[in-house]
């Protein structure tokens, strides 16, 4: 009797090299230096930045976590292109690569396969240096074949370096033309609005893939006992639009929210209600099982919660 062998349906998309993601990293601290040092902030660059970092977290956190990863809400096949769109502007290659390094770190949490791990790994690695490593550059497609079924996010995984410095461009344009208003020139929109927001959401990532999963650095909260080191962490819940709620997220990965109580901001979910709001997107998983809650210690859970 012949037995048949699966083959891979989509394959594997190579990686850069690794000189490659160098130069992108360094390349991205240089534009921000010479924004700081060169074209100090006025109140409209300040604003600017507020808004295009905003618009990079979301896109981490709000789709390649929360949607790609986890699948915690659905849309249409459209309003999905316009999501990973949206994500490849965070600069972190493309939604299914991210998506598919995000599930091997739950699967393989603290282990050496864990791409970085803190307690597996090196600070400095787990920080950044893995970002680097031919291994993790490249994306299994079967490894999310739930979405990598889509050829319009195949090649925006591929190819996410166009819309990611096409933003750029129109950020260029867009303030030497002026639709910024006076105080804000081509440069400076593309200093402030793209490789500024563009660092911070980079080091956001990499702080959250760190120390929130140190204990034992200062300012954690471990509100579940799981089996890997994640921690609450409060400021980086701010800093990250929600994503800093880490331990929660370790102990119900599938819900849309990382905040679990009423006290805990969760910026991430607040827009996610939103896009449900105005029918862009359904089924948002917000609502957290009462037995985590009780086991978190949460007396009763938020308004929100409860109606979701």
């Amino acid at each position: 009797m012949t037995t048949s062998i699966a083959t891979p349906r989509y394959g594997v998309r190579p990686g850069e090299s690794a000189w490659f993601a160098i130069a992108r990293i360094v390349e991205r601290h240089a534009g921000a230096l010479v924004a700081i040092v060169f074209f100090p902030l006025n109140w409209p660059l300040f604003w600017l930045l507020v808004v295009t970092f905003g618009i990079r977290m979301f896109g981490v956190e709000g789709v390649n976590h929360r949607y790609f990863s986890h699948r915690s809400y659905k849309t249409s096949r459209i309003f999905q292109f316009v999501l990973a769109l949206v994500a490849a502007q965070s600069g972190q290659r493309g939604s299914l690569w991210w998506a598919s390094k995000h599930r091997d770190h739950h699967k393989y949490t603290e282990t050496d396969r864990d791409p970085h791990s803190p307690v597996s790994h090196s600070f400095f690695e787990a920080y950044i240096t893995w970002w680097r490593k031919p291994e993790c550059s490249i994306c299994n497609l079967d490894d999310i074949p739930d979405f990598a079924r889509f050829a319009e996010l195949r090649w925006l995984d591929r190819f996410y370096l166009v819309p990611f410095y096409g933003g750029a461009v129109l950020l260029f344009l867009a303030g030497h033309y002026g639709l910024f208003g006076p105080g804000i020139t081509g440069i400076g929109a593309l200093l402030w609005g793209f490789y500024v927001p563009g660092t911070l959401a980079l080091h956001g990532v990499a702080l959250i893939n760190t120390i929130g999963h140190m204990p034992q650095f200062p300012g954690a909260h471990r509100r579940y006992e799981v089996s890997d080191c994640s921690v609450n962490r409060a400021f980086l819940a701010l800093y990250t639009m929600g994503a800093g709620w880490h331990n929660n997220h370790h102990r119900y990965a599938s819900a849309a929210r990382a905040g679990f109580a009423w006290y805990e901001l969760d910026l991430t979910y607040y827009i996610l209600k939103l896009l449900e709001g105005a029918r862009l997107i359904r089924n948002v998983k917000g609502r957290i099982p009462p037995e985590i809650l009780a086991e978190g210690g949460i007396a009763r859970p938020h308004a929100a919660t409860a109606r979701s």
